[in-house]
């Protein structure tokens, strides 16, 4: 159960590994990372994600990235990375199938994954949908035209720490000493660090630690640089770079799941949990610039959810229980809603001023109250 644990711990014993290192090899290693040999998701995994709540959100997703295809003159193309267990992408062309066949017809449906072991369960999940996916790598998509979206991909992107020292900022290196791995303060693994901080202009109290997604920051810029018409739309848990890095969260914001359960136990059941980070979303959206992709805009779920037309999916929800799913993806107590933003940038395209995805809260506040009412 621990070959990976014991396969970090050689590649330790004499020269330490940023965390952002460790945290690769515990989700991605090609043998024993997390996301190369299960499922994680659902019941028999180690998390929920919204799709796992109610098929619901993918039938909105449906909804709103049609109506936007239309509004933008896009290609009816739709790019998902970072597919997971496939059931999003199932009821996303589900929808289109049973209720929009005409689209459904024109549609084409890209799904970039690296994870072999997902790949498999993707394709047969999809099978219904047979020709009308297709699976690449990043480094393939170029020229794209259409709607290129993910849900719960950058969370998954190894992280670096830093922490303050008295004043001084420093990496937190993974170490192997007294017989376990922890972690060692030590200068800056690269200089991009110290760029991003000074970028985002990120101050940190006495011995409050960061987590800094250099990962992200490539991906968006490069990301950019493949879309030639369309918006980009990133679902995540996270915020902006002001409520992130606040000084009440001491300890960042790395996490780890098993089995339903959150701990902070990173060096423990390596390869066989998931960890985690909030999004830094003013990142996206700075580095998002230098290729090209502007701020539509940034919200949190519940909106967006509202503007995708989900108030149609409650309106024909078949029991209580279907309209109770719903309820936890658009109210924050405790639901989908919490702490889940959206971030949406266009790339080529003119966006309206009425564009459906610029309404603000105080528009939709009467939905809102329908919903509370309806449910």
């Amino acid at each position: 159960m621990d070959e990976l644990r014991e396969l970090i711990i050689e590649k330790v014993k004499n020269k330490k590994m940023t965390f952002a290192e460790f945290m690769n090899l515990a989700l991605y290693h090609p043998q024993y990372g997390y996301y190369q040999k299960e499922n994680p998701f659902g019941m028999q995994g180690s998390f929920y994600t919204s799709v796992d709540a109610s098929e619901s959100f993918g039938r909105s997703l449906a909804r709103g990235f049609l109506k936007a295809i239309n509004e933008l003159d896009l290609e009816p193309v739709l790019c998902e990375m970072g597919a997971g267990s496939g059931m999003l992408a199932n009821d996303i062309l589900n929808f289109y199938k049973d209720e929009e066949p005409q689209f459904y017809e024109k549609i084409e449906y890209i799904i970039i994954e690296k994870s072999e072991y997902l790949i498999d369960k993707q394709k047969e999940l999809l099978k219904a949908h047979e020709g009308k996916i297709s699976w690449h790598s990043f480094k393939e998509l170029r020229d794209f035209d259409g709607v290129f979206f993910s849900n719960e991909l950058v969370d998954a992107f190894p992280v670096h720490r830093i922490i303050n020292i008295s004043g001084e900022l420093k990496e937190l290196y993974v170490i192997y000493h007294d017989d376990k791995l922890q972690f060692y303060p030590d200068d800056f693994s690269t200089e991009e660090l110290k760029e991003y901080i000074n970028r985002l202009n990120i101050k940190l109290v006495d011995k409050q630690i960061a987590d800094i997604n250099l990962d992200a920051v490539k991906w968006i810029r490069d990301l950019g640089k493949k879309i030639n018409k369309g918006l980009v739309v990133t679902i995540d848990y996270g915020f902006e770079a002001k409520q992130l890095y606040a000084p009440f969260r001491m300890d960042g914001t790395v996490t780890c799941y098993f089995k339903h359960t959150q701990n902070n136990d990173f060096f423990e059941r390596v390869g066989y949990q998931d960890i985690t980070a909030f999004v830094d979303f003013s990142a996206l959206m700075e580095y998002g610039k230098e290729s090209g992709l502007d701020v539509v805009n940034f919200e949190p779920q519940w909106l967006f959810l509202l503007q995708s037309g989900i108030l149609d999916e409650i309106k024909y929800a078949e029991s209580d229980l279907h309209k109770a799913r719903i309820r936890s993806l658009i109210i924050p107590e405790g639901g989908f809603g919490t702490n889940f933003n959206v971030l949406i940038q266009s790339k080529g395209v003119k966006i309206p001023e009425n564009f459906f995805y610029k309404k603000r809260s105080t528009e939709l506040f009467n939905e809102l109250s329908k919903i509370y009412s309806e449910i």
